[in-house]
């Protein structure tokens, strides 16, 4: 055999070397790859969320969980893989109906569609919703408590003075003061009784204008202390407003003897801005927006019932109270509900 055939013979054997080693090295690719689909196909298949790619109307993929709920939807006439982003109400959850988030991913070819299933998060914002309601009547049955124990004790007290003075001058004298506890208990007893059944009967539309002027009367403040300015011929519940208006006015005028108020009105958006402003001492940073909260108050007389209730008020009309500058002199409220035409 001539050297260049031993050459010859030696690189077809290094070639067939070669090639077994790769084709060795291609069978173990391949089953590394087999066993990484594997596990890839197990880790899709246990996602609580589903998972569905779509082509065109064509459901390419879709794993057990998507097909839980693609199943769940079509037995109420839903298919899930159509829906748009946003939550997609379906019966059969776990308190008689359910919501799945759906959200859509582009993909090269198609789209992948993701389902949430949002029924147990609905229950379980139901129970911590239910769970705070208790707390807070707990939090506020302690403060009626408390409101209502001071002024009884002073009528408990003066009572027992009258049983042992013939004195008809002091008899008169202390009679007053029970008078007058008792009708402090009934104020906190009103004003808890409208906190909980706010008045809202037939809307008694009128102009922001006659609106101010029915609070200012209402609350027993010098007309000429208040300023008015903006769009105050803009008409919206009278009832509703001048209950708010008159709270805060009176807030105002119990805050400071000569206080000045300055009340703002524009239109935003849809809305009705009403900003009450005055130069009183103002709500403290501690306080903050606790002062909306019921049984929340600065004055010593104070029930704490008047901004809780006024928040109450406008939440029946769609809208809300904020505190705007806590912790800075002047108190600022913004009173806030829907034109009379959007609500």
């Amino acid at each position: 055999m001539t050297v260049g055939e031993i050459e010859l013979q030696q690189g077809f054997e290094q070639f067939v070397a070669a090639a077994t080693e790769l084709e060795r090295g291609y069978r173990e690719l391949k089953a590394r790859v087999a066993a990484f689909d594997e596990e890839r196909e197990s880790i899709f298949a246990a996602l609580p969320i589903g998972l569905i790619a779509v082509r065109g109307e064509t459901r390419t993929i879709c794993n057990r969980e998507g097909e839980r709920l693609c199943a769940l939807a079509s037995e109420h006439g839903i298919e899930l893989s159509h829906q748009r982003d946003g939550e997609v109400p379906i019966g059969g959850g776990p308190v008689g109906k359910g919501l799945v988030r759906v959200r859509r991913v582009a993909l090269p070819e198609g789209e992948l569609v993701m389902l949430e299933d949002r029924s147990h998060v609905q229950e379980l914002e139901r129970e911590v919703g239910r769970l705070d309601r208790l707390a807070g009547l707990s939090e506020l049955a302690l403060g009626i408590a408390h409101e209502i124990k001071n002024p009884l004790n002073g009528v408990l007290g003066f009572a027992d003075l009258i049983e042992r003075t013939d004195d008809p001058e002091t008899t008169k004298r202390y009679a007053g003061k029970v008078v007058a506890g008792v009708r402090q208990v009934d104020a906190i007893v009103k004003s808890l009784l409208g906190f909980a059944r706010p008045e809202r009967d037939r809307a008694r539309l009128s102009t922001v204008r006659a609106i101010a002027a029915e609070a200012i009367a209402a609350a027993g403040i010098a007309a000429a202390a208040v300023t008015i300015e903006g769009d105050l011929d803009t008409r919206a519940d009278a009832e509703a407003l001048v209950r708010v208006l008159a709270n805060l006015l009176r807030n105002s005028a119990e805050s400071r003897a000569d206080v000045s108020v300055a009340i703002t009105v524009t239109q935003r958006a849809g809305w009705l801005e009403i900003t009450v402003a005055d130069d009183g001492p103002g709500v403290s940073a501690e306080l903050g927006e606790r002062a909306l909260e019921p049984l929340v108050s600065t004055k010593a007389s104070g029930t704490g019932l008047g901004l809780s209730l006024s928040t109450r008020v406008l939440a029946f009309l769609g809208g809300d109270l904020r505190l705007l500058n806590p912790g800075v002199p002047g108190a600022r409220f913004l009173v806030r509900v829907p034109l009379a035409e959007n609500a």
